[in-house]
């Protein structure tokens, strides 16, 4: 809960405006019997163990503590019940983390079980209720209409609260839910205790009292080892899913996303230790957005040996204050709890998850060995996916060149034709080039020269490709070049300037035929042909064959050196 200056204030002076005020009321115009200060002693020790053993559930963790409230109040009257109501809220402020200031939380509870208590007490008597003996029926009904209006009018205060301090209450739904069916249960209990301890004494705590407690103690820790059970199931099904992930942008995309579904966050940061500390941002969400660089963290640009990160084990900072032991890091305003886990490989850090929230103790123990667990898993899955990268890379690539291959030039041009269909983009155009005279230099220079001199032109044509374009070599000395989004007009514009670049370029070879090794200048000309579609083509293999024909009909014959430009239905154009 984000609590302003003007939020505490108003609850502080209502709290000083009803607190006292329902005080003076329960101990001057309500139904007591005397105290048995013993029995309330042992219940108040019995109060604080159950408190301090809460229940996980889904997110929500409750107490069950009202049966020795409510026996109380069936025992002593309003005043006893509110003085342990409190006390119990005041143990709480210890036992349940929250982001919200410990003073608030106990003035606005304070506040909602003080009026809660006068008003259940009031609904109790009115419906024939009393502190002395009652028959068993009326008892249990009395109790029932009592144990409703107390979580009812529970529920309806927390509401109006929430919107007065202008707080979402969507997500207390369940919460009150899980109220009302726990008060109902726990009633019966206090009913039989207040009924063995007016017969047996303070035996009864050995009946009810000793048997609850160890059951609740068995129930939390089953149902946090089930809770253990599920993240851990959570945490194999993450590993298969990075192990399904081939590409390394999908192993980051996947590990960010899924960790979510364990983990809640605002943020998560995926970050390289580089050889000499550098740390490098590899993949960030900040809200539900993906991105490689981030706006709400700044790294320092070096690490730091008293920056805070610990290559060996994960570290929780759950308080904004304790963020400043992260020497170098700026994060944002509203960040207030933060997560850092090393990622090893070969026991070895390579880099660093860190989560994000802005919520005060967002992070669990529990759900730091989950990362510890989860880093492992990315870790391999990344590996896996570079070398496959790295396999599919060499693959798809010409080693003489460094140019895509033709297996990857017919892969690209389906997809290209795929998007061309479905109006993702509206042309596609092709050149293709062919060296002039290549036999008459691998004659002259040697087939090493030969081929040194493919691989120049390939550096030089490097310098045209865009990021949509793909650039490969066909085969011997011609090459290709993909140009989605590109008119006619447009790729016979950069074929010319390929064509007028190669023509006044000097590529330095050492010539492998001659005896002295000297590096000689030579000079190249290239001839193009272009086609494109829709207008030339109806498929891949179309565009590649009329802008082929191009290049040997409007280049070759038509004196080399030469752009050709398919026209269908017509001669081939040629530009000089």
């Amino acid at each position: 809960m984000n609590v302003t200056a003007a939020n505490k204030r108003n609850i502080y002076i209502l709290w000083l405006l009803v607190v006292p005020m329902s005080f003076y009321l329960a101990l001057n115009f309500f139904p007591s019997n005397d105290f048995d200060y013993m029995n309330m002693f042992i219940s108040l020790a019995f109060l604080i163990a159950i408190m301090m053993i809460s229940i996980p559930l889904e997110r929500v963790s409750i107490t069950l503590e009202k049966w020795i409230i409510f026996s109380l109040f069936f025992q002593y009257g309003v005043f006893a019940e509110m003085v342990f109501m409190q006390i119990g809220m005041f143990i709480l402020l210890f036992t349940l983390k929250s982001p919200t200031p410990k003073p608030f939380r106990f003035a606005s509870n304070s506040i909602v079980f003080s009026v809660v208590s006068l008003v259940s007490g009031y609904v109790f008597y009115a419906f024939g209720g009393s502190l002395q003996s009652m028959t068993l029926v009326n008892f249990f009904i009395a109790g029932f209409i009592y144990a409703s209006v107390y979580s009812l009018v529970n529920s309806l205060l927390l509401f109006v609260l929430l919107k007065m301090l202008k707080q979402n209450s969507s997500d207390k739904k369940k919460v009150v839910l899980w109220d009302f069916v726990t008060t109902i249960l726990l009633l019966p209990f206090a009913i039989i205790f207040t009924l063995l301890f007016q017969q047996i004494g303070g035996k009864a705590f050995l009946l009810i009292g000793v048997p609850f407690l160890l059951v609740l103690l068995v129930t939390s820790n089953f149902l946090k080892s089930d809770r253990l059970s599920d993240l851990l199931s959570s945490a194999a099904v993450i590993g298969h899913h990075l192990a399904e992930s081939l590409r390394v942008d999908d192993v980051l995309h996947t590990f960010v996303e899924k960790i979510k579904n364990v983990i809640p966050y605002e943020s998560a940061y995926i970050i390289d230790l580089r050889v000499g500390g550098n740390l490098i941002m590899l993949s960030c969400v900040e809200g539900e957005t993906h991105r490689v660089n981030a706006s709400n963290l700044v790294l320092p640009s070096k690490n730091p040996e008293d920056d805070g990160l610990d290559v060996e084990t994960t570290k929780m900072y759950l308080t904004k204050k304790s963020l400043s032991a992260l020497n170098g890091f700026t994060f944002a305003p509203s960040v207030e709890s933060v997560m850092t886990a090393p990622i090893k490989r070969d026991g070895k850090t390579e880099g660093f998850l860190i989560l994000t929230s802005n919520q005060k103790f967002a992070f669990e123990e529990v759900q730091a060995k989950m990362v510890d667990l989860l880093t492992g898993y990315f870790a391999t899955a990344l590996v896996k996916a570079r070398y496959y990268e790295k396999t599919v890379e060499k693959s798809t690539r010409c080693a003489l060149t460094g140019l895509r291959n033709y297996h990857y030039l017919e892969q690209k041009l389906d997809e290209e034709i795929v998007l061309l269909h479905t109006g993702e983009i509206y042309s596609l155009s092709a050149i293709m080039l062919d060296i002039d005279r290549f036999k008459s230099i691998n004659d002259t220079y040697g087939h090493q020269s030969g081929n040194d001199l493919l691989a120049a032109l390939a550096n030089l044509l490097k310098k045209y490709q865009l990021e949509r374009m793909t650039l490969a070599r066909y085969g011997g000395e011609e090459f290709t070049i993909i140009l989605p989004n590109f008119s006619k007009e447009e790729a016979v514009k950069l074929a010319e300037l390929i064509r007028k670049d190669v023509e006044k370029s000097s590529f330095e070879i050492i010539p492998d035929l001659s005896d002295d090794q000297e590096p000689v200048g030579v000079q190249l000309t290239i001839s193009l042909g272009v086609a494109s579609m829709p207008e030339d083509a109806k498929d891949g293999k179309d565009l590649l064959r009329n802008a082929d024909r191009a290049l040997y009909i409007g280049g070759k014959q038509a004196g080399r050196n030469r752009v050709g430009v398919y026209e269908e239905n017509s001669d081939i154009k040629v530009t000089n």
